[in-house]
């Protein structure tokens, strides 16, 4: 299903028709009169662009018109910038994930790649910063930011379409309520700290990033074995907007951000001293917070794990009051 607003929809029916909005708005109340009702205006949207040819799926896009939960889609575009690749495990499966900024001559947008024969693209300098490539039978996801996700039967082909001026623009995340939040959407808010507890260290393994554990005197991972474990840190956070409150998680990089601190001086805030002194100066701050809602199953709650934070600027808090 096209998980867009009524606005997205018909931006993309007007750039792939070339009729005004005026045409697309008032064939859109046509059909809605005609059905007496009984269709939304989202759903007589879709019809229209039907009526018009226009497919949302197995179609070739630019990215920008793009919209989460087009099927099968095909675009072209140049490699920005690739990333390094992340583990992950869920139940018994553990998996690998990579990915890279792909962008064209009107937008850009992260691709998600869940494939080893994808991901080995990029180990092997196939998938390179700079190259045109094209993406054949990918679906693009996401719950407010959109992804192109290629599963095995997708396709990366290198082009040789020149693509000489690109745009980064990047989706930007909405802003939402906290009493308005609902588990598994990306969003910011700008909310006050009300709370801070002293961050918990741990230690992982420096290869996937999982919890380790000993044998004598020996740090072992379940997959990668003995190993020089790495010191991670977790603090918690009570943040509150006026409307709720949540508890906030963030690790080491916002960490870094909320005490303003270099990374080697992140273990002084063991010290119950040093962490209170910060703490004192934190109560009450007023930041911007992004990052991703998640239930916590334990609790029967959501909890905001974040995944980066900005002080909030007057323009920022104008642009609040006036929505």
């Amino acid at each position: 299903m096209i998980k867009a607003t009524y606005q997205q929809l018909i931006q993309r029916i007007v750039h792939l028709s070339g009729l005004t909005i005026g045409e697309i708005e008032r064939r859109i109340e046509a059909k809605k009169a005609k059905l007496s009702g009984l269709i939304s205006s989202i759903g007589a949207a879709q019809v229209v662009a039907a009526e018009l040819g226009i497919s949302f799926e197995k179609q070739r896009f630019k990215i920008i018109d793009m919209l989460i939960g087009m099927k099968k889609i095909s675009v072209i575009g140049k490699v920005i910038e690739t990333y390094p690749t992340r583990k992950y495990r869920r139940a018994e499966h553990e998996g690998e994930i990579g990915s890279f900024l792909l962008a064209d001559d009107g937008s850009s947008i992260r691709v998600v790649l869940w494939d080893t024969n994808h991901i080995d693209m990029i180990r092997n300098g196939i998938i390179k910063k700079d190259i045109v490539i094209e993406i054949k039978n990918a679906d693009v996801r996401g719950t407010t930011i959109r992804e192109i996700h290629l599963s095995s039967n997708a396709k990366i082909e290198l082009s040789d379409k020149e693509i000489k001026n690109v745009k980064i623009i990047k989706d930007k995340l909405p802003s939402k309520k906290i009493s308005e939040f609902k588990s598994g959407e990306k969003i910011n808010v700008r909310a006050h700290i009300v709370q801070i507890f002293q961050p918990n260290f741990f230690l992982t393994c420096p290869e996937c990033g999982m919890k380790i554990s000993y044998e004598g005197d020996k740090a072992v991972c379940m997959k990668h074995g003995a190993i020089a474990p790495k010191k991670r840190a977790l603090v918690s956070l009570v943040i509150d907007d006026g409307t709720e409150n949540i508890r906030a998680v963030g690790f080491n990089e916002i960490i870094l951000k909320l005490f303003k601190l270099e990374d080697k001086e992140v273990e002084k805030l063991q010290d119950s001293s040093f962490f209170l002194n910060k703490k004192q100066d934190l109560l009450g701050s007023e930041i911007i917070f992004s990052g991703r809602v998640r239930q916590n199953v334990m609790f029967n709650r959501n909890e905001f794990i974040l995944n980066n934070i900005e002080e909030a600027k007057p323009g920022d808090i104008i642009e609040d009051l006036n929505r």
